[in-house]
Order: C-alpha cells, then sequence, then structure tokens
C-alpha cells in the first residue's frame, strides 16, 4: 500500500527541483557562460511561485499524515 506520506515525499522532492533549476536559470541571467541561455523572466517567476505552492502543499499533507497517524495510534493504545 501507498502512503500519502511517500507520495507527498515525492512531491516535495519534485517542487525542490524544479525550483532549483528555475533559481540556476535566473541566477545565469547576464553571464557569459557557454551554458547560459534566453530565460523568460516572468515565465520563471510564475513556475517559481507554482513550486513554492506545491511544496507547501505536500508539506501540509505530511502533517496532516503524521496527525492522523499519531491519533490512530492513541486510539489503539
Amino acid at each position: 500500500m501507498i502512503s500519502a506520506t511517500s507520495i507527498s515525499s515525492a512531491g516535495l522532492v519534485a517542487a525542490s527541483q524544479r525550483f532549483a533549476s528555475s533559481a540556476t536559470q535566473v541566477a545565469e541571467i547576464g553571464t557569459s557562460l557557454p551554458s547560459a541561455t534566453q530565460v523568460d523572466l516572468s515565465s520563471t517567476a510564475v513556475r517559481m511561485i507554482e513550486d513554492k505552492a506545491s511544496f507547501a502543499a505536500n508539506a501540509a499533507v505530511v502533517r496532516a499524515s503524521d496527525a492522523m497517524e499519531r491519533k490512530l495510534l492513541d486510539i489503539r493504545v
């Protein structure tokens, strides 16, 4: 059985990786690095806001799942 905690943990990792990728793109703006590309700041900012919201939502699910498991253990004991 797949738990809400494991699904949310995967969501946390994915959101964190997407945010880091966007942050790297923004950090490379105006550099002379060979891999520096044109970055659309508005769409990148929107993606970063979405990733932040996704991270917060997944963290809330982890907290709620943890609270439910604690309640269940309290009932069983």
